[in-house]
């Protein structure tokens, strides 16, 4: 964890957010864990990001923290990378919490002015905003680059090296899913869980462009699953085929 302070601040958005007590609880974990300086560390971290990990690392179940994950995003408050080594946000907002980042790798004790703290927060902010700008115009929404975070998630669990591809085209290809084919986004979950723990399908959907050419079969081969036989039609079967 980065020294230094954090700074909640009053207003609509950290009210709102309290209505949330797992996605306020995830923005805590975040800004407490985030770097504030930009001196070296093994993960590569920028200032203002975090390795999270994954729910369980931050004490939360799975559907708790894809909720809580979504939640932030929404708000414009955080954004989430899957990586090998576990997934990192990255602080967008200062609105509720200020993690006092500093630059030129600034010492804890060095504090700075009123005056450089306003300026640092200005530069800050329109950095964001255009950051956000540039997101809208080039990402999909936050609920299919979920879905393709999930899909990614899946397959680093059977191998961790699988090399990193193309997360935000992932996540357009479920976005024109969602958009364009009328795809249900649970049902696209759905879809998701269960071709990753089928056998023959989890080595042939490895993007979201297979994912969105095959989920008409992936549907059919779910929903075809044979109906478990009961004691009684077993025993029917087996003297219908001479086996008793």
């Amino acid at each position: 964890m980065s020294q230094g302070w954090i700074k909640l601040k009053r207003g609509n958005t950290t009210r709102e957010l309290l209505k949330d007590r797992k996605a306020f609880a995830l923005l805590t974990a975040i800004a407490c864990r985030a770097k504030r300086t930009d001196d070296f560390n093994i993960h590569g971290l920028a200032p203002g990001q975090a390795l999270i990990g994954d729910h369980k690392n931050c004490g939360l179940s799975e559907q708790e923290y894809r909720g809580a994950k979504t939640r932030l995003k929404r708000y414009g408050l955080v954004d989430f990378k899957a990586t090998p080594r576990g997934t990192i946000a990255t602080l967008c907002s200062t609105a509720i919490y200020d993690i006092n980042v500093t630059e030129g790798q600034q010492a804890d004790n060095e504090q700075p002015t009123d005056g450089q703290r306003a300026a640092n927060g200005q530069a800050t902010t329109i950095k964001n905003e255009k950051n956000e700008k540039k997101k809208r115009t080039t990402s999909a929404t936050p609920v299919a680059r979920e879905l393709a975070e999930l899909l990614l998630e899946l397959i680093w669990q059977r191998k961790a090296d699988f090399r990193p591809p193309d997360l935000d085209r992932w996540a357009r290809d479920i976005d024109d899913m969602i958009r364009l084919d009328g795809r249900d986004p649970q049902r696209i979950e759905a879809a998701i869980r269960w071709c990753q723990a089928d056998p023959f399908w989890q080595s042939n959907i490895l993007s979201g462009a297979k994912l969105r050419r095959h989920f008409d079969r992936l549907e059919l081969k779910m929903h075809a699953q044979p109906a478990r036989e009961s004691t009684r039609e077993r025993i029917e079967r087996m003297e219908r085929e001479g086996k008793l």
